[in-house]
């Protein structure tokens, strides 16, 4: 790398650290809030809660923000918001959430074969995720304590799909898409008819001479 090209890349770090971003906004928040375990039915004494609770925050109108993907805190932490690609503003009294910044109906999360959920309720897919990081925050412990050899990468744990807004109005990308999908909140058959659809599968018709 050459000094000019250091420099630049120098200056778009700083300038992206200065930028106002729902990353940051969600940066700023306290974090650990008594109203982001309330919401997600989890006790600050429960085995793994702090590092099950790390992607939310509680912002000052109420809403409790969920950073993805969510900054690490065991292997390379984290220091600043720059890795985090989406803030979701959830309000859990009436169970709904938007994107911060974007209006867009789309699928917030990662589907994979094993982490293959699609979930319609906000509060849901944060509990399930929760769930699936103080797992993960117990096997760290354990391998701290020399029950396990190698102590396991630090992941995100995302249990699948957020569907943000009405189904009918996101674009779906089937090849990104686990082979097996489960629904949750969601209608299986308007689900499959939506990814149908996107897919442009070719369709056979009678011909006319």
């Amino acid at each position: 790398m050459t000094d000019v090209d250091q420099t630049n890349e120098f200056s778009a770090y700083w300038y992206a650290l200065s930028r106002d971003t729902p990353a940051k906004t969600w940066w700023r928040c306290p974090a650990m809030h008594d109203a982001v375990y309330s919401a997600l039915g989890i006790r600050k004494s429960d085995t793994g809660a702090i590092y099950a609770c790390a992607p939310f925050r509680r912002h000052p109108d109420g809403s409790i923000l969920a950073a993805y993907p969510a900054p690490r805190l065991f292997d390379e932490p984290d220091h600043n918001w720059l890795g985090i690609e989406t803030v979701i503003e959830w309000r859990p009294g009436k169970d709904v959430a938007e994107i911060m910044g974007d209006p867009t109906p789309q699928i917030v999360g990662h589907m994979t074969e094993e982490a293959n959920g699609l979930f319609s309720s906000p509060r849901r897919f944060f509990q399930q995720w929760a769930a699936r990081r103080a797992q993960f925050a117990v096997q760290r412990q354990n391998a701290a304590k020399g029950l396990w050899h190698i102590a396991p990468a630090e992941r995100d744990e995302i249990p699948g799909g957020l569907v943000i807004g009405a189904t009918a109005d996101i674009r779906w990308h089937p090849s990104a898409m686990p082979t097996d999908i489960q629904c949750f909140g969601l209608n299986p058959t308007i689900i499959n008819k939506a990814i149908l659809r996107a897919a442009r599968l070719p369709r056979a018709r009678g011909g006319t001479a």
